[in-house]
């Protein structure tokens, strides 16, 4: 092999590396915003369980301090 056969051929190595990094680059970037997306609704699916929960529990609060309360007032 020549040098301009040589040189050819680094040049399309080199293309052909640069093109499947691109590619590579363009799958990380779409990868990512689904998993933004999916961490996103995620969250928000946590925090309105969370939500949830914790109103049901402030309910049974609720119901035992008035039940204790009750208690509280037979007792004296």
């Amino acid at each position: 092999m020549d040098d301009t056969s040589l040189d050819d051929l680094k040049r399309f190595i080199a293309l052909t590396v640069s093109e499947q990094i691109s590619d590579v680059r363009a799958d990380i970037k779409t990868l990512d915003e689904k998993l933004s997306t999916k961490i996103d609704d995620l969250s928000h699916a946590v925090a309105e369980s969370i939500e949830s929960t914790n109103e049901s529990i402030d309910e049974q609060l609720q119901n035992h301090k008035q039940r204790i309360t009750k208690l509280e007032q037979k007792a004296a």
